[in-house]
């Protein structure tokens, strides 16, 4: 395989594709070079780094305007019934305009968590702000249940009481003969 020299340009060229496409991977790809040049180049140049993050934010940026044109602005979706694709009397697809309300609900959770937020909103109820150790409370709640069964719960099924049990469930669950 031919190395390519890593030129000023190239490095510019992996950092739009990182910017269009948001995947390391795949720009890598597109520029011809290696995650090892690349993630080199990233922890020994500061500039890079920079460059590289303010990439990412462009790609991300990118992808919160899609996930909002989907929910608020919609996208047209084919219909298709019986796996057909339906067509109008003059032979055009017929489409229907689809919302994405998950992503609606994504949107407002990043752009105002405290209030769409479940994780954020509970963490503001709590004293403080600060969240609850839900570990510590389930095994507090467990060693509560614990005492509760111990002190009502009634002792263990003697062996004979396992057998009395299981013939009358068995009584139970037999259809009666012609005879009785």
């Amino acid at each position: 395989m031919k190395k390519h020299r890593w030129t000023v340009q190239r490095q510019q060229q992996f950092l739009e594709y990182l910017a269009e496409t948001g995947n390391v991977s795949r720009s890598l790809k597109l520029v011809g070079t290696s995650s090892a040049r690349i993630y080199t180049l990233r922890n020994n140049d500061p500039v890079f780094r920079q460059a590289w993050d303010e990439a990412e934010e462009a790609a991300a940026d990118r992808l919160e305007q899609e996930a909002w044109r989907r929910a608020v602005e919609g996208f047209d979706e084919p219909v298709v019934s019986a796996g057909k694709l339906v067509h109008d009397e003059n032979g055009n697809a017929v489409m229907v305009r689809r919302y994405s309300d998950v992503l609606l609900i994504r949107l407002l959770a990043a752009h105002r968590p405290r209030k769409f937020d479940r994780r954020v909103a509970a963490a503001a109820a709590t004293p403080g702000g600060l969240g609850v150790d839900i570990r510590a409370m389930l095994l507090a709640k467990l060693a509560q249940l614990a005492q509760h069964i111990e002190a009502e719960a009634p002792p263990l099924l003697e062996h004979e009481d396992l057998e009395r049990a299981a013939a009358e469930t068995a009584s139970v669950t037999t259809p009666p003969t012609e005879d009785a």
